[in-house]
């Protein structure tokens, strides 16, 4: 009995420990399912960071909390596709500490010519922790993929004019400048705001050359959840952007963009800094949010072609179909599946698109809003797809490839080249829309006729010759990346404690043992 309160404290420490064990998440061999990441691609390597996962065998994994967020900073080298897999290999070896936000539906701005990113916008996992000392007053994050460390990037009173937005669209112009449309203010995103999610209508720019920002309002309906991309014409380069849901500015209420709003596409022209809308024809897609897409153009830019991938449909279903919008011609087609699919039981929102090696796209994750299915994105590769751009898919008679290491540029396919003429080359004729230019948007084709070159950018720092980005493939257990206080180093930490006080016991039960015998002698 004298010994019953010690021998249970001993049993409820080993128990702790086997706990802790079985609580430590390696991002890659547990990994099963993963959405609303943050994405960009500097030279070839594609990094990921934040976002919602799933660890486990199955979503439904009853050990482990349904999804929680995701603290790791992970990278792959598109290039690397010798492997048993076919696919690029995930490291979990790059620093993050945990100071640095872990959020989701934010944008990673990649800085190319300095090997550089910087984090934007996006929601905490809670209010609560958004409103910590250490996240009071806004910081914009970069992270060195050179040195491998996380700083906080220095700006001048302009930044004060920035509110922290979460799910709307980022892209990167050629010149170094980057953009932000649209959006939720939230709790989760801005410790300022309070209230219900309120959509935006901003178009913010943050110059990565003079790290300046502007923050304009040059079109009154406030938007969310569709796409923003940069494509390379007219006189300094022009932004556009598509689908998502809107504020009705009559009524107030949120609406999908869809072709009973006349499918509209938003231009930005930054030369002049003007919004323009064009209204699009052809297999125009159900409308959707939370989709992903990424951009490719021909080599005369005669066409500018985005590829649209999955997304959620007004009654809340995942999609998984494959969309592609051809630019001057303002043209939607279908791709996949043909012929169209009425629903998609393994449909999909939140997933990230990105292009690699200009005519291929990866698909990384995604939430499955059907519920009754349990399974993890194909875990051995970390929850990757890989979309053929080009001509290749009908050489290989099929969209969806593992990556392809033998190709380069990218050839228009015949599915697109049978819309808007030309050849694989381009030379496209369909320069301008079937049921021509809106109103507002007369002067269109003399923009998007007109190619931009920008000028050459040069690090703004030293960067040692030779030196892309972080190169290092060793895979450290949980919890070694430095700074050592991610996910992984709290559960290690946490055995490290409780080990302590296994030793603090087994020495205490020691000293009690020698006095018993010392008293039987």
């Amino acid at each position: 009995p004298r010994y019953q309160a010690m021998y249970s404290m001993l049993f409820a420490a080993l128990l702790a420990l086997a706990s802790a064990q079985q609580n430590i998440k390696d991002p890659i061999a547990d990994f099963c399912r993963r959405h609303k990441q943050q994405t960009c691609m500097i030279d070839s390597k594609l990094y990921i960071d934040g976002g919602m996962v799933y660890y486990g065998g199955d979503k439904n994994n009853a050990s482990r909390p349904l999804t929680e967020t995701d603290t790791w900073l992970l990278w792959q080298e598109t290039l690397d596709v010798r492997n048993e897999f076919a696919f690029p290999i995930q490291h979990a070896n790059l620093s993050k500490d945990a100071t640095v936000p872990s959020v989701s539906g934010g944008v990673l701005w990649p800085d190319e010519a300095n090997k550089l990113f910087y984090l934007f916008g996006g929601e905490y996992p809670d209010a609560d922790e958004l409103r910590t000392p250490d996240t009071q007053g806004f910081t914009l994050w970069l992270y060195d993929t050179v040195y491998n460390t996380w700083n906080r990037s220095t700006s001048d009173a302009s930044q004060a004019r920035i509110k922290w937005p979460a799910f709307g669209s980022g892209t990167v112009t050629d010149d170094g400048v980057a953009y932000w449309y649209g959006g939720y203010l939230t709790e989760k995103s801005d410790s300022s705001f309070r209230g219900s999610d309120f959509m935006l209508n901003n178009l913010i720019s943050y110059d990565m050359n003079t790290r300046r920002w502007s923050n304009n309002t040059w079109d009154q309906t406030r938007r969310a959840e569709g796409s923003l991309h940069y494509i390379p014409a007219s006189e300094g380069g022009m932004l556009l952007y598509f689908g998502g849901v809107e504020t009705n500015r009559t009524s107030g209420q949120v609406v999908y963009v869809s072709a009973s709003l006349h499918d509209q596409i938003h231009l930005f022209d930054l030369a002049n800094s003007r919004w323009y809308t064009q209204t699009a024809s052809g297999d125009v897609p159900k409308a959707r949010r939370a989709f992903c897409a990424g951009v490719v153009w021909a080599e005369d830019q005669s066409s500018y072609n985005i590829y649209l991938f999955g997304g959620i449909g007004p009654d809340g279903a995942g999609l998984g179909d494959v969309y592609v919008l051809s630019v001057p011609s303002f043209q939607w087609t279908l791709i996949w599946p043909l012929p169209q699919w009425a629903t998609f039981p393994g449909g999909r929102g939140w997933s990230s698109c990105d292009v690699f090696r200009g005519n291929q796209m990866m698909i990384i994750g995604g939430d499955f809003t059907n519920s009754s299915i349990p399974d993890c994105d194909v875990p051995k590769i970390g929850g990757q797809h890989a979309l053929v751009l080009g001509q290749e898919n009908v050489e290989l008679d099929t969209w969806w490839h593992a990556p392809l290491d033998n190709i380069t540029g990218y050839r228009v396919p015949d599915q697109i080249v049978g819309k808007i003429g030309g050849n694989v080359d381009g030379h496209a004729t369909a320069t301008a829309p079937v049921s021509g230019w809106d109103r507002e948007a007369k002067n269109m084709g003399i923009y998007l006729k007109t190619s931009f070159v920008a000028k050459e950018r040069s690090a703004t720092r030293a960067i040692p010759i030779g030196s892309s980005s972080t190169t290092s493939t060793s895979r450290p257990e949980p919890g070694a990346a430095s700074k050592g206080s991610n996910a992984g180093a709290i559960a290690g930490g946490t055995i490290g404690g409780i080990i302590g006080l296994f030793a603090i016991i087994a020495f205490v039960f020691l000293c009690l043992h020698r006095r018993k015998r010392k008293q039987n002698a």
